[in-house]
């Protein structure tokens, strides 16, 4: 599954509470780091900016550099 616009614009269109949970969701599948998770979610607008910048292939490989079956779980999640 592939990461498009659409799918980019559906996350940081969401309520601050609701990007956070996903976001949360999303960056366990992928093994980041809890405690750095949560200190890039005390500035969700900062965060969202930062997404926003990023161009399609840009977010795709962020999303491919978890493992092939993490990606298609945060895939789903979107």
């Amino acid at each position: 599954m592939q990461f498009d616009r659409r799918q980019m614009d559906k996350l940081l269109s969401m309520d601050d509470e609701s990007f956070k949970e996903l976001t949360r969701a999303i960056a366990e599948a992928a093994g980041a780091n809890k405690f750095k998770t949560e200190a890039m979610l005390n500035n969700p607008e900062l965060l969202k900016s930062r997404i926003s910048q990023l161009s399609e292939q840009e977010a795709q490989s962020l999303i491919d550099a978890a493992r092939r079956e993490k990606s298609e779980e945060i895939m789903n999640m979107l």
